[in-house]
């Protein structure tokens, strides 16, 4: 099985564009069915077997969406089996995935994210931390996104970047005035006075090296700490992004594409967001709510 397994793996990188984090993830759960399974041979495997594996990992506390993301892991190896006629049948194919209640995510309110922005200062690199927050709010991109960002991705005259999204899906995004502002100080002033021309990432750090994902969010964390929010990620930016846009009346389906979502389900959570923050504040200020 472990030759399938590195096969399907190799097919998630080069056939399907997925990333790391992903074939990472399903690397870790087809193991994890491996060694549940035993010596048992793959053509002998049922949806019993799965069903087992579900509850035996069920029992353990993992959480609904860890199990359906398994669920659908195993799944696609199956059919990935079926194409290449290493297996003639789905096992996982009739096993339901748990049902859960999607968490409404965490939403700043537009005073609060001024008030983020605005604690960016006293930093030998405030030029970059603040054009770093303006474009990841600007913009709605993922921290992996603003991460890899590159010099030529900048279509300065348009104000958009080009930004190579999950999948390896292109995409075209516009940032405003005021990032372009501050995006335009940093790479002009500070981070021209770090990097060799070798170095063509935007954001790097004080040796004038690309800035990971990783130093990405404690930049974050930081601020958030310092302005005392609460579960502010850089991905809170990027849900803040999408509810102010729903907020002032943007079209869902700009929205999806802005953020690079697949299917619009996804970004409708971003309308229950909206309507929460409207029942909160009828809640708030009607006298007899």
């Amino acid at each position: 099985m472990d030759n399938h397994i590195d096969y399907y793996l190799l097919n998630l990188r080069v056939a399907r564009g997925c990333s790391e984090k992903t074939v990472s993830s399903y690397a870790l759960d087809l193991r994890q069915f491996k060694e549940f399974i035993g010596d048992k041979s793959m053509h002998a495997l049922v949806t019993a077997d799965v069903r087992r594996f579900v509850a035996q990992l069920a029992k353990r506390g993992y959480a609904k969406s860890s199990l359906a993301r398994k669920i659908s892991c195993l799944r696609s190896f199956f059919d990935f089996l079926m194409q290449t006629d290493a297996a003639t049948s789905n096992p996982a194919a009739a096993v339901d995935l748990p049902r859960h209640r999607r968490a409404l995510p965490t939403v700043l309110y537009e005073d609060d994210v001024d008030r983020l922005l605005s604690s960016v200062a006293g930093e030998n690199l405030v030029d970059r931390d603040r054009a770093l927050l303006e474009l990841l709010y600007a913009t709605g991109c993922r921290a992996s996104e603003i991460a890899g960002l590159k010099l030529a991705d900048i279509d300065w005259g348009a104000c958009t970047l080009r930004v190579m999204g999950k999948g390896a899906k292109e995409r075209i995004v516009p940032f405003g005035k005021i990032a372009a502002q501050h995006l335009q100080a940093y790479t002009a002033g500070l981070r021209a006075k770090l990097v060799t021309d070798k170095v063509t990432h935007v954001f790097v750090n004080y040796r004038g090296s690309p800035l990971s994902r990783r130093s990405l969010g404690r930049i974050v964390d930081k601020y958030v700490r310092r302005g005392d929010f609460n579960g502010v990620t850089p991905h809170a930016l990027r849900h803040s992004f999408a509810t102010h846009l729903l907020d002032n009346g943007a079209d869902l389906r700009v929205v999806q594409e802005l953020l690079g979502h697949t299917s619009i389900s996804t970004t409708q959570v971003y309308t229950h967001v909206s309507g929460e923050r409207i029942k909160a504040a009828y809640n708030k200020a009607h006298p007899r709510a």
